[in-house]
């Protein structure tokens, strides 16, 4: 009861004044209704009273306090194995509804949580078995650390043991209870093949000829050949057997693959063998095949400044597919590997091999470094239809030699001496109009300069010259251009156009100038190539060729066209395994490819959370256009989650052992029961409780006011 004195004379007050005013009630004739209006007001005053009064009921009682038992679940995938007809995921949950749980449950606070990648605290219902890790060791020292202190009698274990989260042996000071999910009888073999990785082939072509990397461990398989295979669309495309000599070893195998046609194609490594993992049984990726685009072959004297920028310039445009290569010292050409991953290893200059390129550039390649017959094959493909780039330098157009290896040709007469020296350059009228250069090249007025050029003496007849070079206040060839045939001939009379990579005063381009320059001059001599004059398309792509389970997965796409995307957004779906289609959101985004470029376009994730492949759709629309794309994104299991192997009782039993707690088959819910130890009880605890507020005094005082207003107006009083 309140000690206030404040409220002790509002209490008198009020009973005061409802003593005062019963006493006018004496006058009233009608005795029954003064007494009747009386015994309603002063209940309601001493009702009012009680309540500022606020009493209270003190008592003394003896509680028990329930100990904390914490009970980690593993969450993982591995929990899905067992017997068919009784999983460790199900022998797990019946843990969890037995009667020794629910008797557990009156006698101690258990408090539930999952082991996967993290420990997470949650309920029973609640427990799904799809992590793709399990650090038990990790877990149950984050356990100890997090409710050791809170008076925990010990710590429950529904496990396999198959720790795959690493980490040393937990430092437990409470007892562990481990509750057994598989017997050691149904244990599976002890053989084991698991897949690491899978390296598809990073830019494939159609029509051309590359492989599958494969990256494999085997235990308790020594000695025996192990079949990888490779499937496409149910059906096996090839089969590469691996052999293991000893335990714990890795080994690679490499699958042949030709894709015809360009597209996105789903495939599957396969492990053949009765100890392959979930991850070997089925590992599923995706291979983004592109079209053929131009053809281009580039020839490099040394790989100088020049040919390295020109390799990144040319592999840029997603159009071009090319084979380059180099002359080392000795004389031998040996390829740089560009383009569709299969590149050939010798050199061939045939005519029936030139016919199948767009466009062959040669830079600045010494006239003995081909023979006669090659020169003549070059000159005779320009003559029918190829485009011929020729980059200056020392040795090829500043010799005497050029005139007898292409100079019928080259729209400039040879040789034109090369020097070394600071040289401006400037476009021409011609220039400007010209597509080679064109609008794009018309705010920039100052080029940077370049470090080196050869000094022709004229231009031919039939030729245009669309840049000059300055050398001592004299304009010279730069950039000459001519039909040659069928063909077309374009000769940059310097070696340090690289130069360009620099930004220029005015360029406002997408790409450098640099890029800009040889992509438009690529069109200009190949113009005839298919699909190269379309107005533009999605490309959509996926950050790699496959994830794991429980990744994000990355979804790209960009506009391959000329000019800017026509369109500022781009709409999505995905179609995931279990053919479910939800919207993905794809917003403007900036990232860099696996060259080095950086990309402007738009970019999603999707939360991988099944295996298989997930269908991505796009649809683009402007005003006097749309485009659509779509690719796959293949979703592959864990290597890191041990399927298909038998549960490390070995661990679960020295674990139980080490923290003095058990090991409890199915059955023994009793054992464990009585192994749980008793409440701790607490006596002559005092419990106050408040019985002024109680909801029946305020019920009882509104009544008392009801009753007497109800009184008073059935008398008719005021």
């Amino acid at each position: 009861m309140t000690t206030h004195w404040a409220f002790w004379a509002l209490a008198a007050a009020v009973l005061g004044l409802s003593a005062w005013t019963c006493r006018g009630l004496r006058r009233d004739p009608d005795r029954r209704r003064a007494a009747g209006l009386a015994g309603c007001r002063g209940t309601a005053a001493v009702l009012l009273a009680w309540v500022l009064l606020q009493p209270q009921c003190r008592r003394r009682e003896t509680v028990a306090e329930r100990p904390l038992v914490g009970v980690l679940v593993d969450a993982s995938q591995s929990m899905n194995d067992g017997p068919a007809a009784a999983s460790r995921a199900t022998r797990a949950r019946e843990w969890l509804d037995s009667a020794a749980f629910r008797q557990a449950r009156a006698s101690c606070e258990l408090r539930y949580f999952t082991i996967a990648t993290n420990l997470i605290e949650t309920v029973p219902d609640e427990i799904a078995f799809t992590g793709t890790a399990s650090a038990l060791n990790r877990a149950l020292d984050e356990w100890a650390r997090r409710h050791g202190r809170e008076e925990a009698a010990g710590v429950v274990l529904l496990s396999d043991g198959l720790d795959t989260g690493g980490g040393p042996p937990p430092s437990l000071a409470v007892p562990c209870w481990v509750m057994e999910v598989e017997p050691a009888a149904a244990a599976a073999p002890a053989a084991r093949v698991t897949l690491w990785q899978v390296e598809p082939p990073r830019r494939p072509v159609a029509g051309a000829e590359t492989s599958v990397r494969v990256v494999l461990q085997g235990w308790g398989v020594d000695g025996k050949d192990v079949p990888v295979e490779l499937w496409s669309e149910g059906r096996k495309v090839t089969e590469k057997p691996v052999r293991f000599t000893r335990r714990g070893e890795v080994a690679e195998a490499w699958l042949p693959l030709r894709p015809e046609r360009p597209g996105s194609y789903a495939y599957e490594v396969r492990v053949a063998d009765p100890a392959a993992d979930a991850s070997a049984r089925s590992q599923p990726f995706v291979v983004a095949v592109r079209q053929e685009g131009r053809s281009v072959l580039l020839l490099t004297n040394t790989l100088g400044f020049e040919g390295k920028f020109l390799r990144r310039a040319l592999t840029t445009d997603r159009n071009v597919r090319l084979d380059s290569f180099a002359r080392w010292q000795d004389g031998r050409w040996a390829s740089l590997g560009d383009g569709s991953g299969a590149a050939k290893d010798t050199l061939d200059l045939s005519a029936a091999a030139l016919a199948s390129r767009a466009a062959v550039i040669l830079s600045d390649v010494a006239p003995d470094a081909l023979n006669p017959a090659q020169w003549q094959a070059i000159a005779d493909y320009a003559g029918k239809g190829g485009g011929l780039a020729v980059l200056g330098g020392p040795n090829l157009l500043g010799s005497p030699a050029a005139a007898a290896a292409l100079g019928r040709v080259l729209p400039v007469p040879t040789p034109a001496p090369h020097r070394d020296g600071r040289f401006g350059v400037r476009l021409t009228d011609a220039g400007l109009r010209h597509p080679v250069f064109g609008p794009l090249f018309e705010a920039v007025k100052d080029f940077p300069a370049l470090q080196g050029a050869n000094s022709a003496s004229g231009v031919a007849s039939n030729a245009q010259v669309l840049m000059e070079a300055i050398a001592d206040g004299q304009a010279h060839p730069l950039v000459v251009v001519k039909q040659h045939g069928a063909g077309r001939v374009a000769v940059v009379l310097s070696d340090t156009l690289w130069r360009w990579r620099v930004a220029a005063p005015g360029w406002t381009g997408r790409l450098s100038a640099y890029d800009t320059f040889w992509g438009q001059l690529l069109d200009w001599l190949a113009p005839e190539q298919e699909g190269l004059q379309s107005g533009g398309r999605i490309e959509l792509t996926s950050a790699h060729p496959f994830y794991r389970q429980g990744d994000k997965a990355a979804v790209q796409a960009e506009w391959i066209g000329k000019g800017a995307a026509p369109f500022q957004t781009l709409e999505a779906a995905v179609k995931d395994p279990a053919g479910s289609n939800k919207p993905l959101a794809l917003p403007a985004a900036v990232w860099r490819n696996p060259d080095g470029r950086r990309v402007t376009g738009f970019r999603g994730e999707i939360d991988a959370t099944a295996t298989g492949v997930y269908e991505v759709e796009a649809h683009a629309a402007w005003n006097g256009g749309e485009a659509r794309a779509d690719t796959r994104i293949a979703v592959a299991a864990s290597p890191e989650e041990r399927r298909g192997e038998a549960p490390d009782a070995a661990y679960l039993h020295s674990l139980a052992h080490a923290s003095g707690g058990g090991y409890f088959a199915r059955g023994e819910g009793d054992k464990w029961l009585q192994a749980l130890p008793e409440p701790k009880h607490l006596t002559d605890r005092e419990v106050v409780t408040d019985i002024w507020n109680h909801p029946l005094a305020a019920v009882l005082l509104l009544g008392c006011l009801c009753a007497e207003w109800w009184l008073r107006r059935r008398s008719g009083l005021a």
